[in-house]
């Protein structure tokens, strides 16, 4: 696989994007045109997950930059997951990351859809009747744009919400999950502390979020999929070789190492 980046010459942003991912190689910039709304971003992502032709597996949710939220009158946002891996306990999971683009590790909890809410989700208790397990893991973070961040949110939902997989880790329970404390390291450093049910109003927001979405026609939510319900310690810069380690109370530890992107494969 050459290593040189690819120009994002292509007239449209899907083509660019999805020549990259298919083959692992990074862009020298998000290619235009930008997406200028939440509306035309989710459309390219729409376009750009058929394209790539894999089963939509799950949801990450992410957020909205606090300077925005007024703007668009949202807080996060969503994207598809295509890939979902194990974590076996014994040795660190890989997780692909774009050499020369943008990567990033997320300790988040993971909900497994048992059926589609048809109504909004108030909390735990009215969520949990649609949730059959629970998870510690990461989500892998990452695009072939070096510079996605610099068209948050829009580069990020357009590139299904760079989202390049997710790590599952061991079963947490449904009564404390959101509450555990977690501590993110990456390469041995501490780099982040948090708990899920500090952030926003908590997962089971960002279940009710999605479940907005599907209604609205955004996205398409079904049974079995995993809802990644929002980076708990922060978003954290990775390279291929580090390590990342995440401990969730006395619950769960998990491990993953970052791998060179080598191209999607549905």
């Amino acid at each position: 696989m050459s290593s040189r980046p690819l120009s994002p010459v292509a007239p449209d942003p899907v083509a660019a994007l999805l020549e990259a991912r298919l083959s692992g190689r990074a862009l020298t910039a998000f290619p235009a045109a930008i997406p200028a709304t939440l509306a035309e971003a989710y459309a390219v992502q729409q376009r750009l997950t058929a394209a790539l032709g894999a089963p939509v597996l799950g949801w990450k949710v992410g957020r909205i930059p606090p300077a925005l939220i007024e703007t668009l009158g949202a807080e996060r946002v969503a994207g598809p997951v295509l890939r979902v891996a194990e974590l076996d306990g014994s040795t660190p999971g890989e997780a692909s990351v774009f050499a020369d683009g943008a990567g990033a590790i997320e300790a988040e909890v993971m909900l497994r859809l048992r059926a589609v809410p048809d109504r909004r989700v108030t909390g735990r208790d009215d969520g949990a009747q649609w949730i059959d397990e629970i998870r510690a893991g990461f989500e892998v973070a990452s695009s072939p744009a070096p510079d996605v961040h610099d068209h948050a949110p829009y580069g990020i939902v357009a590139d299904i919400g760079i989202n390049n997989g997710l790590l599952l880790g061991p079963e947490l329970r449904i009564d404390d999950f959101a509450a555990l404390t977690v501590e993110t390291e990456i390469g041995g450093a501490p780099v982040g502390t948090g708990r899920a049910i500090d952030i926003l109003d908590g997962p089971w927001g960002s279940l009710d979020f999605l479940v907005d979405l599907h209604r609205r026609g955004v996205i398409e939510l079904q049974p079995g999929q995993w809802i990644s319900a929002g980076a708990i310690t922060g978003v954290h810069p990775i390279e291929v070789g580090q390590t990342a380690t995440a401990r969730f109370g006395s619950a769960a530890d998990i491990a993953c190492i970052a791998v060179a992107e080598t191209g999607f494969r549905a």
